[in-house]
């Protein structure tokens, strides 16, 4: 938050109103800062909060095949090399090599994008793959769901192991694009930066022709300068991309 332009403009000018003794414009400016990181640090936290939803990939419970009985055990507890049962309706709980399957369709829309269903067996056909691992038809992979038929297969990877997680890793490592506001705002404060630098220096030189005390002319220029920042302009503009966003999500 602190690297906008506009807010580290902000930050100058309170800095400025302490050294120029100008306390009220100092408040003002300093809660205005405030208002806007704080506002600003509860959406960022909101839609990192979102990202979790990663964890819902991954079932609570899953059938794992031990001492050579199928138990029910919550997935999170799965290691590669465990033998997994699964059957019609359940969602894959890791990367899995096929070692048993009947009539088995996976559901692989939420990994790859389609919407057919990819018919599984258990035989490793690297003559169709062309490298991609999504072709892989003794592979199921986590956060998938099963239409049809039921298998067994040997865990590879699991949460941050699999391909959903390499995937999703991927995707946090991507810092998002600003938007064409977040753009718009980061020129305003540059050019409101610019603009203040200007005043002052054409005050200073200003009262350096009519021999006036440099000290006293800085000061009024700093003063000009601030006053034309439009420290509530970052509120408005934080506070209602918030309501828009608290709308739709009620929406």
């Amino acid at each position: 938050q602190f690297k906008e332009p506009l807010i580290l403009l902000l930050l100058s000018s309170a800095a400025i109103s302490l050294i120029t003794k100008e306390f009220d414009d100092a408040i003002s400016i300093t809660l205005a800062i405030i208002i806007v990181v704080t506002v600003g640090f509860v959406q960022e936290y909101r839609s990192e909060k979102s990202l979790e939803a990663m964890t819902q990939l991954i079932p609570p419970k899953c059938h794992c095949i031990r001492d050579g009985m199928i138990q029910e055990m919550l997935a999170r507890f799965l290691v590669p090399g465990d033998l997994v049962y699964i059957s019609v309706g359940d969602r894959i709980p890791a990367d899995i090599r096929l070692t048993e399957a009947a009539d088995l369709e996976i559901d692989e829309s939420s990994f790859t994008g389609e919407t057919t269903p990819s018919c599984k067996d258990i035989h490793a056909r690297t003559d169709i793959t062309n490298g991609r691992i999504d072709k892989l038809t003794n592979i199921c992979f986590m956060g998938t769901f099963v239409c049809s038929g039921h298998g067994k297969g040997i865990v590879t990877g699991t949460g941050e192991n699999s391909e959903f997680g390499n995937v999703f890793k991927m995707m946090q490592s991507e810092e998002a694009p600003k938007t064409p506001l977040q753009k718009n705002m980061d020129a305003l404060g540059k050019q409101l930066s610019f603009y203040s630098l200007c005043i002052i220096g054409g005050i200073l030189l200003l009262g350096w022709f009519q021999g006036r005390n440099i000290l006293t002319m800085f000061t009024i220029g700093v003063s000009l300068a601030v006053a034309a920042i439009p420290e509530g302009l970052p509120i408005v503009v934080t506070v209602t991309l918030a309501l828009g966003v608290i709308r739709m999500a009620r929406k």
